[in-house]
């Protein structure tokens, strides 16, 4: 996730309500803020819920001919949705968190999730890694930017660019002791060649932000930026812009991410929207828009990306997919398609589609099998952006239990070491800046 807020009202009441659950366990949305919380914890709470960018489908019972309509979870915004919720209380079905580590993810793999993963996570000397697409994309002609061509993202270099990356949020206390860039350091050091940035703007002023752009782009990593407590008319101020053109050789813009909403035709029109007054504001790298229905709707995609794509005067822009489907089936019920059913009709669609993936997922709490979508990107040359890297307020995603790469969670060690399609096997950066 994750990107500009389109409803920073509800990402800072549901980032609140995570803060503010550090030590409960629980699974709502939308909870009123807490006025008990300690000044720093409310400035945290600003910058982290501002990301609050994911959404689940609530499990409510229905008689037959009623089917339950998905509703929103807290997580990061991509132009909306931000820092996920903390786990649910003992009456959801996710398991405590392990006493020695507080690593949220080992004790609720199920062993059917158990078992596949398993199955993945072999030593790589003896694994075929899949293959490459059979079609490698021709090479573009360097550029200033990054750029889009059919299904490919390619960077400034021409070189064809899949994305393996993570998110993270920045701002106040996020993480603790506010070394932003060390903890960027650490991201970097995984081996990933991508990082959604999601800065307070509120609390990091435009030299912090500035600085993390410096480092992402010495190390041949591409920037998505999401900034996080006001909005569009960050990007629209002159010493902004005058900044990012520093760094647009590897940046890319989420203008709209998760819809806090299901509505087609809302979603058509605002994202079309916000491409153009992106356009407008002078930017030419990369835009990205997200699926309609909190980012899950991924015949959303199908039925009205190629629209969406052409709303572009710079044809520079590509689609998400928040591929956050949990093992109940209700997704795949809902809209059609198993995992690997999902993954062919990308390719089939010929749109330029990315993946975002998570472990836990969906109310309350079941899990994504994460393993499957890794296999069939790296099979498909599809990129993905894991969320998140570390998130001291909303841990069951984290890939690392201190923001370190040395202490990584289970789900770490797999998403960013083990698997065969992991970020260590897969991940290309780069051309030189």
């Amino acid at each position: 996730m994750k990107s500009v807020l389109r409803n920073p009202a509800l990402a800072i009441t549901a980032l609140a309500t995570i803060a503010l659950s550090l030590s409960a366990c629980s699974g709502a949305e939308d909870a009123e803020l807490a006025t008990s919380n300690s000044t720093e914890i409310d400035a945290t709470a600003q910058a982290s819920s501002d990301a609050t960018e994911k959404s689940e489908p609530a499990v409510a019972e229905s008689t037959p001919d009623q089917q339950a309509q998905p509703t929103a979870r807290s997580e990061h915004p991509q132009a909306s949705p931000g820092v996920r919720g903390q786990k649910p209380d003992s009456s959801g079905s996710s398991a405590p968190a392990d006493s020695a580590t507080g690593d949220t993810d080992r004790d609720v793999v199920d062993s059917e999730l158990e078992g596949n993963l398993d199955s993945e996570v072999e030593d790589v000397a003896d694994v075929h890694v899949a293959d490459e697409p059979a079609a490698e994309p021709p090479h573009l002609a360097p550029s200033n930017t990054m750029r889009v061509s059919g299904r490919q993202l390619f960077d400034s270099c021409g070189q064809p660019f899949v994305v393996r990356g993570v998110e993270q949020i920045l701002g106040n206390q996020l993480p603790q002791g506010n070394d932003w860039l060390g903890l960027v350091r650490e991201i970097a050091s995984t081996g990933v060649n991508a990082v959604r940035i999601l800065p307070g703007v509120n609390t990091l002023s435009l030299g912090d932000i500035d600085q993390i752009l410096n480092f992402i782009g010495e190390q041949n990593l591409v920037a998505f930026l999401a900034p996080l407590g006001q909005g569009n008319e960050w990007y629209a101020r002159d010493d902004v812009k005058a900044m990012l053109k520093k760094h647009e050789s590897f940046i890319i813009i989420d203008a709209y991410g998760e819809p806090q909403y299901d509505d087609i035709e809302r979603w058509r029109a605002e994202s079309k929207s916000a491409l153009a007054e992106f356009r407008a504001l002078g930017y030419e790298v990369p835009l990205t828009v997200t699926a309609n229905q909190y980012g899950r709707a991924l015949p959303s995609l199908f039925d009205y990306g190629a629209e969406i794509l052409a709303a572009d005067p710079l044809h520079n822009t590509f689609l998400g997919w928040q591929a956050y489907w949990g093992n109940t089936g209700y997704y795949q019920d809902f809209y059609g398609y198993s995992l690997d059913e999902a993954v062919d009709a990308i390719v089939a669609s010929g749109l330029p589609i990315q993946m975002g993936l998570d472990h836990i997922t969906d109310m309350p709490s079941t899990e994504a099998d994460y393993g499957t979508l890794m296999r069939g990107a790296q099979e498909n040359g599809i990129g993905w952006l894991w969320w998140d890297f570390y998130n001291p307020y909303g841990a069951e995603n984290n890939l690392s239990q201190d923001g370190t790469a040395d202490n990584l969670t289970y789900t770490g060690n797999i998403v960013l070491e083990s698997h065969v399609a992991s970020i260590a096997n897969t991940a290309q950066r780069a051309c030189g800046h």
